[in-house]
């Protein structure tokens, strides 16, 4: 048996969805307000940050 990627490289309309307990939702609202983004855009810079910080990790 495979791995199955549901990613698929070649897709022009990547898409990424994930359903989080209540209280990181507030949590991450509060933040995103403050900073005047939409949800999508803090997720992609929350999510550009820890993939940086962890490829520095790993080196």
């Amino acid at each position: 048996m495979g791995t199955y990627m549901h990613f698929d490289p070649d897709n022009a309309r990547s898409y990424v969805g994930f359903n989080l307990p209540s209280d990181q939702l507030a949590a991450l609202d509060r933040t995103r307000i403050e900073l005047r983004l939409s949800r999508s855009q803090f997720l992609r810079q929350a999510l550009a940050a820890y993939l940086k910080q962890h490829r520095a990790a790993v080196k």
